[in-house]
């Protein structure tokens, strides 16, 4: 796991970054009955929390200091966590009935990931990955071309995660599970300008403050709010997704 992606943006991925829908919890819960989930690659409990309102269970497993730091503050007298990364959770055999992952899959290990979940999870127990996909449209697409100008791992409109074909309908369902259930949602998300500066800057490619060009980066960011903003809000689209399976 690529651990180290967001030390420093802990507090504003936390404030900023887009919650899930409870459509896609219930939705969890009907599909798996399981009792006890384990969210690995936490961060700052977004999603933790999200499964809190459902489950009896949660633990959550999180590497970064920065990001347990918050996600302890957050949910720390509610859930077990567990600093370790995702391959190698340190874990019980056999111990839940779901594994969450939210936003976070494609920094992993995917074949050691893999062999992690077989060994954590209870028979027939499920493995669930889950995104908020942005949808493009013309705010973003002039955003893309801001952060494709000042951010170096970001390569039109996605970023370099060093899986350079991943693509989660073709490896989920062919190569990663024997079985595959599937879950989208609309989600967006509507924010005025502190909310989508906020937002960019919590994301893995962008600048910090103290790097060169960092206010730059954020004065072109606030032009493409200033550009499409209706009184003062924005609504950015989002889709959420979730691909449910079990292991081959």
């Amino acid at each position: 796991m690529n651990e180290d992606k967001f030390t420093g943006k802990a507090e504003i991925y936390a404030k900023y970054r887009p919650s899930y829908p409870d459509e896609l919890i219930d939705w969890l819960v009907e599909k798996t009955q399981a009792e006890n989930v384990v969210d690995i690659g936490a961060g700052t409990g977004i999603f933790t929390e999200c499964l809190l309102k459902k489950f009896k269970s949660v633990t959550a497993v999180e590497p970064n200091d920065d990001m347990l730091k918050v996600l302890i503050n957050s949910v720390g007298d509610r859930v077990n966590i567990v600093k370790a990364p995702a391959e190698a959770t340190t874990l019980d055999n056999g111990q839940f009935g779901l594994i969450t992952v939210a936003q976070a899959f494609h920094w992993f290990d995917k074949p050691k990931f893999k062999k992690e979940c077989q060994r954590i999870l209870k028979q027939n127990g499920m493995l669930a990955v889950i995104w908020n996909e942005r949808v493009q449209n013309d705010v973003a697409n002039t955003r893309n071309k801001v952060c494709m100008k000042y951010c170096g791992a970001y390569h039109s409109g996605h970023v370099d995660t060093g899986y350079k074909d991943f693509d989660g309908e073709t490896f989920l369902r062919n190569e990663y599970f024997s079985e595959t259930k599937y879950f989208r949602v609309e989600n967006n998300v509507t924010m005025t300008k502190e909310h989508f500066i906020g937002d960019n800057l919590s994301r893995s490619y962008a600048l910090k403050e103290g790097d060169e060009n960092y206010s730059n980066f954020v004065n072109e960011l606030e032009n493409v709010f200033d550009q499409f903003n209706k009184d003062g809000l924005v609504e950015i689209p989002y889709f959420t997704t979730c691909y449910l399976g079990n292991f081959k």
